[in-house]
């Protein structure tokens, strides 16, 4: 590994993909940006799904920017397990607050195995919308939002309309974080895999079908039994023979306050998730980052020109990354955040390493395991858990 061809030879190639990453992903902003489809001729009823679980950053402004949309038709419905979960209160403020547009759904837990699809099915029992559109409680959005959708959505053979998103609003550095990996690697490589590929990465933050298209696939019950329901519902959807779109219309991902424990333990879960979808494609995911392959590198060969290699590759992914977040959101990280992007690719490596160790994952406050295809089976008690709460027990009767 001392010659200086193998030294340099796997950062050249793992910096050649990432720029033909970045470069797709640009260009095709700004295509849409400069050539948005045309307006819809028609305005169909939407019914928008919140399937709520737990008490998201900024929930109730979240739902509020919902409530301003300028769109003549639509409704709400907010999917709850149960009266006890934390995001209640903030869901029935909103419903009191907006009575002709929201209202309550409680969900029977015992309709999918899958905590988020089982909301699902008992909201779309309830729609009155000829469009379903799926968002999560943790997305804000403009008031032209439902346009978006609706415009991609009438483009002829398309089946479903998935939107990028982008985090923002970051207080904390676990926050920072995670904003700087969806802006600098999740939306990038979502809108570069979708201009150039066949088979789209379809991402249940916010996604727009037609309820009738849907019953034909099966409804939502088709899906209750795996993990990555959004990605396998706009394969179902390509494999019916209905186009997937990208609205380039981003919708924010609000992260505030959420700690870099967290950030970790979704990446982690994220990378599992692809690792059981897409195994093969998971093993090489390390070389669409520069600076983890540098490292690696220079790990290995010891050579002063490798570490040279990774100080010009830091500042490079670094620039690129941050350009990438103001390009996709409008609105840049504080170029004091700019020394987290070499954090991030460290521990989001991390999170790609314990991805491979494990298919363990925690979702919605269930425990389950994460089998091929991204089945899951609710998962048997940790040995580790069972051991330390064992281990509690015995010190408090001591």
């Amino acid at each position: 590994m001392s010659s200086p061809l193998f030294t340099l030879a796997p950062t050249a190639f793992s910096s050649l993909t990432y720029t033909a990453m970045m470069g797709a992903c640009a260009a095709e902003v700004r295509r849409a940006r400069r050539t948005p489809p045309p307006a819809p001729a028609l305005a169909p009823r939407v019914t928008i799904f919140k399937p709520l679980a737990g008490a998201d950053d900024d929930l109730e402004d979240n739902l509020t920017s919902f409530a301003a949309l300028d769109y003549p038709e639509y409704e709400i419905v907010l999917g709850l397990a149960s009266a006890n979960d934390p995001a209640f209160p903030v869901a029935r403020r909103f419903a009191l607050a907006h009575p002709a547009r929201a209202r309550i759904v409680f969900t029977d837990r015992d309709n999918a195995v899958n905590p988020k699809v089982a909301q699902l099915i008992d909201m779309d029992r309830r729609a009155t919308g000829e469009v379903v559109v799926i968002s999560d409680s943790n997305v804000r959005v403009e008031p032209d939002y439902l346009w978006s959708l609706v415009r991609e959505l009438e483009v002829p053979e398309t089946g479903l309309v998935t939107s990028i998103f982008v985090g923002s609003g970051e207080q904390t550095i676990g926050a920072a974080l995670e904003n700087l990996q969806l802006g600098a690697m999740n939306a990038p490589g979502i809108i570069a895999t979708n201009a150039l590929t066949p088979w789209p990465l379809t991402i249940g933050k916010s996604m727009a079908m037609r309820r009738r298209d849907l019953a034909k696939l099966g409804g939502f019950a088709r899906f209750g039994e795996v993990l990555a329901e959004d990605q396998l519902m706009g394969r179902a959807f390509v494999e019916a023979g209905m186009g997937v779109r990208t609205s380039l219309d981003v919708v924010h991902n609000r992260n505030t306050s959420c700690s870099v424990r967290r950030t970790l333990e979704r990446h982690t879960r994220w990378a599992k998730l692809r690792r059981s979808l897409h195994p093969v494609g998971f093993l090489f995911e390390p070389l669409l980052t520069p600076l983890t392959v540098a490292i690696v590198v220079a790990l290995v060969a010891q050579t002063q020109l490798a570490l040279a290699t990774v100080g010009v590759v830091a500042i490079a992914q670094t620039v690129v990354a941050l350009t990438m977040v103001a390009l996709l959101r409008g609105r840049g990280l504080a170029w004091k955040h700019a020394p987290l992007e070499i954090v991030r690719t460290v521990l989001l490596f991390g999170c790609w390493l314990a991805a491979c160790a494990s298919t363990r994952i925690q979702w919605r406050g269930h425990p389950f395991v994460l089998k091929h295809g991204s089945l899951i089976a609710p998962a048997p008690p940790s040995t580790w858990k069972s051991f330390l709460d064992r281990a509690r027990s015995a010190f408090a009767r001591a």
